[in-house]
């Protein structure tokens, strides 16, 4: 293995969630490692504002809703042929189960896990995909750890760090390859607008001995896992979480 095989050089990603936080540190750092970046999210101008940070050209700027079925077709249509996927798009939910929700209880599973199942079944065709392909997904930390207020986000990431691994399971003898990464408590704007709802963010962090993460602390790990670095990695739901999980 040499330093190249690090690269995405010649490689097209497509970045979901790219307007902000871990999907904006994600889309740049894949773009200044050499690949040509497919940015979506809802927001136009901020995924602008990610495409005029992203180093080199032939990024492509995609704006709408990852739960679309109809938009999710649009996007691989012109985005294909990809190397590799970065689902970053996710929403976190803060509420105690007193007041649940159906409806947005469906909402954030349609976001966190779903709208990766359906990209990952229009990917397992060869149409939409080079031979050699490799999906990320961004789970978290709560995938396997509970706290006050969270059913609904725990059981949107358990659900898609388990399809990580049956999708891994199905997807390997076609080439393919399925991980995810599992961060902690991150400074993103989705972490800012929770935080105070989470609990005393001082408690919060004395469970993470490394402190605050920062996106590009979780977009380096994404990117390792769409390199061809880690062509022996699949199945895996990765911690990058300052130590969360050691304690």
């Amino acid at each position: 293995m040499t330093a190249a095989d690090f690269s995405l050089a010649g490689k097209r990603i497509l970045v979901t969630g790219a307007s902000s936080g871990i999907g904006r540190a994600t889309a740049i750092l894949a773009a200044e490692l050499g690949a040509q970046v497919v940015l979506t999210a809802r927001r136009a101008e901020e995924l602008e504002a990610t495409r005029r940070q992203c180093a080199g050209g032939g990024h492509l700027v995609v704006s709408g809703d990852v739960t679309d079925s109809g938009f999710l077709r649009e996007l691989l249509a012109r985005g294909a042929p990809l190397d590799g996927l970065a689902h970053v798009a996710g929403v976190c939910p803060i509420e105690p189960i007193s007041g649940f929700d159906g409806r947005r209880a469906e909402a954030a599973l349609r976001v966190n896990a779903l709208a990766f199942a359906e990209l990952m079944k229009h990917l397992s065709r060869p149409q939409f995909r080079a031979k050699a392909f490799s999906a990320v997904a961004v789970s978290s930390v709560s995938a396997v750890v509970g706290w006050s207020g969270g059913a609904v986000y725990c059981a949107a990431k358990g659900a898609l760090s388990a399809s990580v691994r049956a999708l891994a399971a199905e997807l390997a003898p076609r080439g393919v390859r399925v991980n995810a990464v599992c961060p902690s408590n991150v400074e993103t704007p989705m972490f800012a607008a929770g935080a105070g709802r989470f609990g005393d963010p001082a408690a919060l962090l004395k469970r993470q001995p490394l402190g605050l993460g920062r996106p590009e602390q979780v977009a380096a790990p994404i990117c390792f896992l769409l390199s061809d670095a880690a062509s022996f990695i699949t199945g895996v739901n990765l911690p990058v979480d300052g130590g969360y999980l050691a304690q």
